[in-house]
């Protein structure tokens, strides 16, 4: 993968598809029969920041586990 990616409906942009805390919140909100919102690619973190989201603490500034 290339780039960044969120959700319409997160907070948080992370590095990686497999990340949990993007998986997490994409499951459990099936799991509560929501639509579930498009992902949303970016380029760079500084595109990402300037369209109101943070770094994942998992996968961009955490432990990534």
């Amino acid at each position: 993968m290339n780039g960044l990616i969120a959700t319409g409906a997160g907070d948080a942009y992370h590095a990686r598809e497999d990340c949990w805390g993007l998986l997490a919140g994409r499951s459990g909100g099936e799991v509560q029969g929501y639509n579930l919102h498009e992902i949303l690619r970016f380029g760079t973190a500084e595109q990402a920041e300037a369209a109101g989201y943070r770094p994942c603490g998992v996968c961009v500034g955490g432990s990534g586990r």
